[in-house]
């Protein structure tokens, strides 16, 4: 979980808070996709770090989880996103792994369906989250759009594409071949960049995660239409989203 950068455009939130525990609804924002990775059966969580690490790091061990917790620091947390995901290569023991974001919202239904498009173990493939469901406009022009093909093969990754069939949730899981798709670009990118190779060497899948809720907290905005959604009575409605301005995707 990539927990690292200073939430700047939440303004007053984040004077004295590292981001991921900003209040939404009574409960801090990273609690949220911590339970859902519980409630799906994750068993262990590494928490990269940077701006104001210690107040978080502090906070999280005194609350009682049932996985097992570590940390691992970014002490270059302004930079790109992706030194957040490289500060996390050795914990991941050159293994498949589970990147989420820690001001996402994630339900239990989607982590366990972005787990499944993976595959079994021994087979794993790097997949996306990838949300085909209806939105409105303005929701939809300021989110991550994939390109996928008929044989669910991600082709593109951008704000901005022409032709897309699904909106990026910012959920992935990833192999080892990651780790070779971010050797090939810039050290200091954002994420977006590496996933953009991946996706050029056709090896980044779509996971199809339409139906299970999702949010990125970006601004004080999202914190108000977030917190709307999840006062609703029923499950929160994915494409209740698309009401307002809404980010979809680790690249926003």
């Amino acid at each position: 979980m990539l927990a690292a950068g200073d939430g700047g455009r939440l303004g007053h939130h984040t004077a004295s808070l590292p981001k991921p525990l900003v209040i939404l609804n009574g409960r801090r924002l990273i609690d949220y996709t911590i339970e859902a990775l519980e409630s799906a059966g994750v068993d262990e969580l590494v928490v990269v770090t940077g701006y104001r690490g210690d107040q978080l790091r502090e906070a999280l061990r005194a609350r009682a989880h049932r996985l097992a917790l570590s940390f691992v620091e970014n002490p270059r947390y302004e930079g790109g996103a992706s030194l957040s995901l490289l500060a996390a290569r050795e914990a991941t023991h050159h293994e498949p792994f589970l990147l989420v974001m820690s001001d996402h919202v994630f339900s239990a239904p989607l982590i366990r369906a972005l787990i499944a498009a993976a595959g079994p173990a021994g087979q794993r493939r790097c997949v996306v989250a990838a949300d085909y469901g209806a939105h409105s406009p303005g929701y939809i022009d300021e989110a991550t759009k994939l390109g996928i093909d008929a044989q669910g093969l991600v082709t593109a990754i951008g704000k901005s594409l022409p032709h897309w069939q699904a909106l990026d949730a910012g959920g992935f899981v990833l192999t080892p071949e990651v780790w070779d798709a971010a050797a090939s670009v810039a050290a200091e990118c954002e994420l977006s960049v590496i996933f953009s190779e991946l996706a050029r060497r056709r090896q980044l899948f779509a996971a199809d995660i339409t139906g299970a809720f999702w949010y990125d907290i970006d601004t004080e905005g999202d914190l108000a239409e977030a917190s709307a959604l999840l006062r609703r009575p029923g499950p929160p409605s994915p494409i209740a989203m698309g009401e307002g301005r809404g980010e979809g995707g680790a690249h926003g």
